[in-house]
């Protein structure tokens, strides 16, 4: 939308100009459009004398029948809606601004310990096509290897989203787990005897002193 289309949208809103110009608009822009709002009223509402007034407002009155008016008002409701999305867009865009800067700090943050970057470009993942890499995550780089393969050069944004190195530790977590003879035992094991669940405790000896003790879930007193 244009400067001009946007200081007409919060005039009509019932903005002052001085708060537009407070708000960044130029100052000449503001008083040009509000002078073409007062033309155009003066136009549309001229001052007449009472009586003819009313004269006039009853035949205006007549003028269009509600089915006439609804295309009408319809068209209105949809540029009232479309002007609020625009007003709420540029309110928004401090904040979005500053998720871009987040975003952008923590890309270059990760990217100085990645092991999947090299010469600047990803290695996590290759296209043999450059049409199948997506929009928006980082340049593409043709590699001439025995067989030409499709990097990129990630953009900060796109390092900042990357879970690849938390994927890693999640695996290597679940390979420690998956080695553990006791792992999810207390979910699994049911005491024959008292019926009791999840009551488990393993034997463990000081290899010191020889003194014996147990490491588990006990019963509360």
């Amino acid at each position: 939308m244009k400067v001009t289309q946007h200081v007409e949208h919060l005039l009509r809103q019932g903005r002052k100009p001085r708060e537009l110009v407070e708000l960044g608009f130029p100052k000449s822009v503001v008083s040009r459009v509000r002078r073409q709002l007062r033309e155009e009223e003066a136009i549309l509402h001229p001052k007449v004398p009472k009586g003819k007034a009313d004269a006039k407002t009853r035949s205006q009155a007549s003028v269009g029948s509600p089915m006439e008016m609804a295309p009408i008002q319809q068209k209105l409701a949809s540029l009232e809606s479309a002007f609020q999305k625009v007003d709420n867009l540029v309110k928004a865009l401090p904040e979005m601004a500053a998720l871009a800067a987040a975003a952008h700090e923590l890309g270059a943050h990760k990217r100085e310990d990645c092991p999947y970057q090299e010469d600047g470009l990803c290695i996590l993942q290759t296209w043999p096509d450059q049409r199948e890499i997506p929009q928006g995550i980082g340049e593409p780089v043709l590699v001439e290897e025995e067989k030409p393969n499709w990097y990129i050069k990630p953009s900060y944004f796109y390092c900042a989203m990357c879970t690849a190195l938390l994927e890693g530790r999640m695996d290597d977590v679940e390979s420690e787990v998956s080695g553990d003879p006791l792992a999810g035992a207390k979910y699994q094991i049911t005491c024959e005897s008292c019926g009791s669940k999840g009551l488990i405790a393993a034997a463990i000896k000081c290899t010191k002193c020889g003194r014996e003790t147990y490491w588990g879930w006990l019963p509360k007193k």
